[in-house]
């Protein structure tokens, strides 16, 4: 008579062979192998998550656990991205920086699966490399890499949605899987660290977002620090088991597993480029109906302020119709509300600054507005990369009826942005507190493109990099 760990036994021990593939070929990986194109992104990437951190370093939750820090004192080893650039410890840069990077959702994303690795990994690699003072082709490395390992889990377990919101899952996993690369960690300490990072996930559910709860923030700033106690664990031999992750995802929180995705297109298939740059700083699934609306707009410009909308209609995805809290109370709730999205759109247009920080809250045009959105399901959704569309149909006070289709939105895999739109988007976020980020980004770029390594750059380590921004050079 078969037991259900024997049933398990054959999918379990599966999971530890590619995971082991998984980290060989992650070990292995070396700078001057990684196609340009690749390390171009990644440098995009950083740019654009770099941005996102800066932009909400004056939220007042974020300033006052950045002041927190600072008031702590210690070891001056890498950089608190805000005004001044202060110097903290490795540790509280990158817990005091992960919990920016998704404060302000206008960090890059993946869309084959809901996850955001540089977001989870990047806080962690910036601060390890900055403090180690090692070359940039050592940190992009580990930025790739990292990408690479945490959207082969997420596709792995694509299960976990949407009970789990992927901040919480797959956090660990990112920040140790980039500085375990950082470190230059065997294959075996590798896949050691990935099987400890794996135990050591945060299932937090789904609807915290949508609620508001701000703990939700603090998810990537969790893994960063969970990062570095898995990664030092790993090195001196404590980790978890070859097919634990199977027992986590599958066993425990009842996802059930691809193994092939694991270590599918390794070396020829790169998930960093395979993703998404943000517009608009609220979650993915409400950009195409913002769009969808500034596109009813380009005909009828005298509706913007939304003072004759009787009604709004946004059809989407089944996943869509989650983000339906009509009261948010936080700016997370609010980021996570398609009708303050469309509220806010049609009161101040899609792109104002302002449209999802704290003062929104209160905006007497967006509360007067979310009351009149109501969400309907499209009975039919494309697969991805066509999987979040939306149709918006604006009732006006004399009964007329306009209505726009957004397939996908710009910015998405399927309509990705052109690299100067994000740069204008980098730019239009750090100039303030970092006037230097774009040219160095930009800089960097033209390096690798004209075949030069990283590390002949102008900038040639991550300290001096990073130090650039802020010096405006």
């Amino acid at each position: 008579m078969s037991t259900a760990a024997d049933e398990h036994a054959p999918l379990r021990a599966e999971v530890g062979e590619r995971l082991a593939d998984l980290s060989r070929w992650a070990a292995g990986l070396r700078p001057e192998q990684l196609p340009q194109r690749v390390l171009s992104q990644a440098v995009l990437i950083l740019g654009d998550n770099i941005a996102a951190m800066l932009s909400a370093a004056d939220e007042p939750e974020l300033r006052a656990y950045h002041e927190q820090l600072l008031a702590g004192g210690g070891a001056g080893e890498a950089t608190l991205f805000r005004r001044g650039a202060p110097k903290v410890t490795l540790t509280d840069a990158a817990v005091g920086n992960g919990l920016a990077s998704t404060w302000n959702e206008l960090d890059d994303g993946y869309t084959r699966t809901a996850v955001h690795p540089g977001a989870l990994s990047q806080p962690l690699i910036l601060a390890a490399a900055e403090a180690g003072r090692l070359p940039l082709s050592a940190m992009l490395r580990a930025t790739v890499g990292a990408y690479e390992i945490g959207t082969r889990f997420a596709r792995a377990w694509h299960g976990t949605l949407p009970r789990l919101h992927p901040h919480g899952v797959w956090n660990t996993v990112c920040a140790a899987a980039g500085l375990a690369l950082v470190r230059n960690y065997s294959a075996e300490q590798l896949h050691r660290t990935l099987t400890t990072a794996a135990s050591m996930a945060s299932p937090g559910p789904y609807s915290h977002p949508i609620e508001g709860a701000l703990v939700r923030n603090a998810w990537p700033a969790a893994g960063s620090w969970l990062g570095i106690f898995a990664c030092d664990l790993a090195r001196i031999g404590i980790a978890g088991t070859p097919g634990g992750p199977y027992d986590i995802f599958t066993r425990s929180l009842g996802a059930a597993v691809r193994t092939d995705e694991l270590v599918v297109g390794l070396g020829s298939e790169w998930t960093t480029c395979d993703g998404y740059h943000k517009l608009y700083g609220a979650c993915h699934h409400s950009h195409a109906a913002m769009e969808a609306i500034e596109l009813i707009f380009t005909r009828r410009p005298e509706l913007r302020g939304g003072a004759r909308v009787r009604e709004v209609t946004v059809e989407g995805s089944a996943m869509a119709m989650n983000f339906n809290n009509t009261a948010p109370d936080t700016t997370l709730g609010a980021k996570f509300s398609i009708p303050h999205a469309i509220a806010a759109t049609l009161a101040h247009g899609a792109a104002a600054p302002d449209n999802f920080l704290d003062a929104s809250l209160r905006d007497p045009a967006v509360l007067a507005l979310r009351p009149r959105v109501r969400l309907s399901q499209l009975p039919e959704v494309k697969p991805w990369p066509l999987d979040r569309p939306a149709r918006v149909t604006l009732e006006l006070d004399d009964g007329e009826r306009l209505t726009e289709f957004c397939e996908a939105a710009l910015g998405s895999p399927a309509r990705p942005l052109e690299a100067d739109r994000v740069l204008t988007k980098i730019r239009e976020l750090s100039s303030r507190d970092a006037p230097g980020l774009e040219r160095a980004v930009v800089t960097l770029r033209e390096h690798i493109e004209r075949g030069v390594s990283p590390d002949a750059s102008p900038a040639s380590s991550t300290d001096r990099w990073i130090a650039s921004f802020f010096a405006g050079h």
